[in-house]
């Protein structure tokens, strides 16, 4: 795999290609949110560095350096990371596998490469890493990976070739989920998982393997298309235990809900015009519009708006139960005409 290989991330791409074609530096952080593929450009810009034939487009993916680390057995290539269960990278496995390893020399490579989580760095782990970072051994590079920069000293920040990753474009969220072979080519759930990921693949191929996440839009949705006709004993039962039961994912139930009363109010107002976010129940959303008559587009707003008022409460620590209750009956109110 080359540079031009990996999905989106166009400027990071060009700054590499830049990079390669010239004297690469030794010292890098890729940063972005949790998910956004850190690692995965990590690995590659690892590659390249070691690789006997990299250019502008990164690593050949042919020479004996490549086909090591393909093969997980380069030995001038190590990973940092914290154990299982544990916080941070312990400093015995920085002093004894980096700063000891700094000054054997590379064994297949013109380089060392090592890739540090750097999320898992306590201060004093930073401070033994900073000396390295300020006058790198040559053949030596160093790929730190951090999700949130606040945590790092700034002397390391000073030290090091910053590359932003940005969120993903819907569209190529939707292209990693297919290279995947997550969805099994099921084409609605790769551009629902896309859209509700927010950029993000790593969420999104996590959507996409979870059933419970599948069992969630699924409850939501029905909650709206028979919210007309339930009784309120019914909501302040059945539906308020469920929302109880599952206010770890708030954010997600209240972000489904949003988007089915969006699908609504889009058929509502437009037909035969409009993407939904929830495609592959087009007719279903039809059918509710036809059965529930004197639906209007201001019943809807105010609808999702009562969605928005408890997602506020819950920002100034407002009765979880008492803010869902008022939700879920406001809802009721104005979808049942």
């Amino acid at each position: 795999m080359a540079f031009r290989d990996l999905v989106g991330q166009k400027e990071i791409k060009g700054r590499l290609n830049s990079m390669f074609e010239g004297e690469a530096a030794q010292s890098f952080l890729i940063t972005g949110a949790p998910g956004i593929g850190k690692h995965t450009f990590g690995r590659e810009l690892a590659k390249a560095l070691m690789c006997d034939s990299s250019n502008g487009d990164g690593a050949c993916g042919k020479c004996p350096s490549c086909t090591y680390f393909e093969a997980g057995t380069h030995p001038d290539y190590k990973t940092f990371e914290a154990a299982k269960g544990k916080k941070t990278i312990k400093i015995e496995d920085l002093r004894n596998g980096l700063i000891s390893d700094i000054a054997v020399n590379p064994q297949i490579s013109s380089r060392k490469v090592y890739l540090i989580d750097a999320d898992k760095l306590a201060d004093v782990s930073q401070n033994l890493l900073l000396k390295s970072l300020e006058e790198p051994p040559r053949g030596v590079a160093f790929i730190l990976l951090c999700s949130d920069q606040s945590k790092l000293l700034d002397t390391i920040l000073s030290r090091v070739t910053t590359l932003q990753l940005q969120p993903y474009s819907s569209d190529e969220v939707a292209e990693i989920l297919r290279a995947s072979g997550k969805c099994d080519g099921d084409e609605a759930k790769i551009r629902f998982c896309a859209d509700f990921s927010a950029g993000i693949p790593g969420k999104a191929l996590s959507l996409a393997d979870d059933e419970d996440f599948a069992s969630e839009r699924e409850q939501i949705f029905d909650f709206v298309m028979r919210c007309p006709k339930m009784s309120v004993t019914d909501i302040l039962t059945d539906e308020v235990e469920y929302w109880n039961n599952n206010s770890d994912k708030t954010d997600e139930l209240l972000q489904l809900m949003q988007w089915t009363l969006g699908d609504v109010a889009m058929l509502l107002a437009s037909p035969d015009k409009g993407q939904l976010k929830n495609a592959d129940k087009a007719d279903e959303i039809k059918r509710f519009i036809s059965d529930v008559r004197g639906l209007t587009l201001i019943n809807v707003s105010n609808a999702v708006n009562a969605v928005t008022d408890f997602a506020k409460g819950l920002k100034v620590n407002v009765s979880y139960d008492a803010a869902c209750c008022s939700m879920l009956l406001k809802i009721h109110k104005e979808l049942a005409r």
